[in-house]
């Protein structure tokens, strides 16, 4: 019976290595770029696809835009905000003709404390860079009405909008701040915004 049932059960889940992670999710990681009236360039962030020519990024990178541009390598696209939350820091954009894949979401009441945690974006402009951590805590904000996610996982200036990923490759979280006065404090929005 137990050869019967070692046969019959699937094969156990197994995490990515940060080489598939990376190969599943960065397809739908872009540069943000918030535009002056003049066109120029004067904010960057990072943004995730999370469905057919919908991006979330921070509204905190949109602050004072004239306009909107989503960016990877030599691809532009205009863009403009959909659905924004400002009390959660979350702004859907719309951006035409972006074919890209949306990325899976994950079960956040199954995040744990300790679990490993990626962070992709484009820090100081670099797009696509990854960074790799831990799940630090799951933190309350608020009145515990804008949990966070505390990680390890490296974010700075223009990461903000990028994604937290969980082993498998789903998004947790959408990063949003570092404590400048701490080392490896790091916070992200939970996914259950998003969703």
């Amino acid at each position: 019976a137990a050869v019967l049932l070692a046969t019959l059960s699937p094969p156990a889940a197994h995490a990515l290595t940060p080489e598939e992670l990376f190969e599943k999710v960065s397809p739908s990681i872009f540069a943000i770029h918030s535009v002056d009236p003049q066109g120029r360039r004067n904010a960057l962030g990072s943004g995730v696809v999370i469905g057919r020519e919908q991006v979330m990024t921070n509204c905190q990178v949109l602050r004072n835009a004239a306009g909107i541009v989503v960016s990877r390598g030599n691809a532009s696209y205009g863009a403009e905000v959909e659905f924004p939350d400002a009390e959660r820091d979350l702004c859907q954009l719309k951006v035409r003709d972006l074919a890209a894949p949306a990325v899976a979401f994950a079960d956040v009441a199954k995040l744990r404390t300790g679990q490993r945690a990626y962070a992709i974006g484009a820090p100081r402009g670099l797009e696509l860079s990854l960074t790799e951590g831990i799940i630090s805590s799951l933190r309350g904000g608020d009145d515990d009405k804008q949990p966070l996610i505390q990680t390890s996982a490296a974010v700075s200036r223009g990461s903000s909008g990028g994604g937290l990923f969980d082993a498998d490759g789903r998004l947790i979280g959408i990063t949003t701040f570092q404590m400048r006065d701490g080392q490896q404090l790091n916070f992200a929005v939970s996914v259950e915004w998003v969703r």
